[in-house]
C-alpha cells in the first residue's frame, strides 16, 4: 500500500507539473533665422516664429542657404532682417527642397518579429530688380520682388541703413535696430524681406535662397536676441563630414543633433535639383551603397533671447557617431493565422501530456503487477 500511495503521489505531481513546464520552458520572447521679425509699430499684429527651418551648405567657399519660417503676420510692412558677412545673391527658394530634406530625413522603419500575438488578430505589422546704388551712406546691392515678398540686400552705417528701411517701406523698431551695430562694425551686409504691397500671408512662406560668399559656415542669429520668446531652429546641414556648432553660445542654449547620416546611404535618393547641387549628387553616376554623395547632421535648437549673443558657427566634426533615428514595427509570426507561439506551447502541452501519460501507465503497470512469491 505504501508503494501504491507513493506512486500515486508521483502520478499527481506529474499531471499538476506537466502543463506549466511546457509554458515556462517557451516564454514569449521577441527577436531583436536667424532674422529678426520687425512689425510696424504704429499696427497691433501679432508676429509669431513658430519655427525657424533652413537648409545649408558651404562648398569652394560659397554658403548657401533655403530658409523658410513659419510665420503669421497681416500686416503690410512687417520685416525680417537676414544679416550675412558678404553681399548675398538672393532668389527664390522651393518648398521641395525643404519638403524633401524632411523625407529624407525621416525616421527609418526597424521591424522586430516576434511569435506572440493575438490569437484573434492574427499577423500584424522672381521680379526685376532695381539699379544697385549708393545713396547717403548706405549701398543697395540688390532690391527685387520674390514672389509675394520684396527683397532688398545693402549694407552701410547704422544710421543711414535704418533710415533707408524706413524710407522704403521696411519697418525696423528700436530694439531690432540696437542690433545693427555689432554687424555693421563686422562689416556684414542685411537682407531685408517683407510682405509686397497687397498680399497677406498665415502660414508657410515661400522660402528664400541666399548664396554668398563665407570662410565658415554660419547661421546669422545675434538678430533675435531682440525676440520677446525662445526661439526653436531648425536647420540641415550638408558637407563631407558631420557638423558640430563651436560658437560661444552653444552651451547656453539645447542643441540635438537627430540625424548624422548620409540619406542616401540609408535608401534615399536625391530628387530636388537644388539638393542635388548642394549634395553633389550625380544621377548619372554610381555610388557605392555604404559611401553617398553627402552627409546631413540635422540640428534642432531651443534658444532664450538672452542666451543668443553670437551667431550660429559649425566646424567639421568627423568623429560623429552615425544617427539615424528609427520607430519600431513588431510583426507577428504565424502559421495559418496562428502565432508561432501559442502553437509552441500547445505542442509543448500535447508533448507533456503525452509523457505523462506515458508515465502513469507505467508507475499504473508497476503496481499492478502481481508480486513473484518468494
Amino acid at each position: 500500500m505504501a508503494r501504491r500511495g507513493r506512486g500515486i503521489q508521483l502520478l499527481l505531481a506529474l499531471l499538476l507539473a506537466g502543463p506549466w513546464w511546457a509554458v515556462l520552458g517557451i516564454a514569449p520572447a521577441s527577436a531583436c533665422a536667424s532674422g529678426a521679425f520687425a512689425s510696424p509699430a504704429d499696427q497691433r499684429v501679432d508676429t509669431v516664429v513658430t519655427q525657424e527651418t533652413a537648409v545649408l551648405s558651404h562648398r569652394d567657399g560659397v554658403e548657401t542657404m533655403i530658409m523658410s519660417l513659419d510665420v503669421a503676420f497681416d500686416a503690410a510692412g512687417t520685416t525680417i532682417i537676414m544679416p550675412t558677412p558678404s553681399v548675398p545673391t538672393v532668389t527664390a527658394g522651393s518648398a521641395d527642397t525643404l519638403d524633401e530634406m524632411a523625407v529624407a530625413t525621416a525616421p527609418r522603419e526597424k521591424v522586430e518579429h516576434t511569435i506572440w500575438g493575438s490569437l484573434l488578430a492574427g499577423s500584424g505589422s522672381g521680379g526685376d530688380a532695381a539699379a544697385p546704388g549708393a545713396t547717403q551712406g548706405v549701398t543697395v546691392h540688390q532690391q527685387a520682388r520674390i514672389g509675394d515678398v520684396e527683397v532688398a540686400v545693402l549694407d552701410g552705417s547704422v544710421d543711414g541703413v535704418t533710415a533707408w528701411l524706413g524710407e522704403n517701406g521696411f519697418a525696423l523698431p528700436d530694439t531690432v535696430a540696437a542690433e545693427l551695430p555689432a554687424y555693421v562694425a563686422d562689416g556684414w551686409t542685411f537682407t531685408a524681406v517683407r510682405l509686397a504691397d497687397g498680399v497677406e500671408i498665415t502660414g508657410r512662406m515661400d522660402p528664400l535662397r541666399l548664396d554668398f560668399p563665407s570662410e565658415t559656415l554660419v547661421y546669422p542669429m545675434r538678430m533675435s536676441h531682440a525676440a520677446g520668446n525662445d526661439q526653436m531652429i531648425h536647420l540641415f546641414l550638408i558637407g563631407d563630414e558631420a557638423y558640430r556648432r563651436t560658437d560661444a553660445a552653444a552651451s547656453s542654449q539645447t542643441t540635438e543633433r537627430p540625424w548624422v547620416a548620409d540619406p542616401y546611404e540609408q535608401g534615399h535618393t536625391w530628387s530636388d535639383p537644388v539638393l542635388r547641387e548642394m549634395t553633389g549628387y550625380d544621377p548619372t553616376a554610381t555610388y557605392d551603397p555604404e559611401e553617398g554623395p553627402a552627409m546631413v547632421t540635422e540640428f534642432v535648437v531651443t534658444a532664450a533671447p538672452e542666451t543668443i549673443t553670437t551667431d550660429f558657427v559649425f566646424e567639421p566634426d568627423p568623429g560623429a557617431a552615425e544617427l539615424v533615428p528609427t520607430y519600431t514595427v513588431t510583426e507577428v509570426i504565424t502559421v495559418a493565422g496562428i502565432p508561432v507561439g501559442y502553437l509552441l506551447v500547445l505542442g509543448g502541452v500535447v508533448v507533456s501530456a503525452l509523457l505523462v501519460a506515458a508515465a502513469a501507465a507505467f508507475v499504473i503497470v508497476r503496481l499492478t503487477r502481481p508480486r513473484a512469491r518468494s
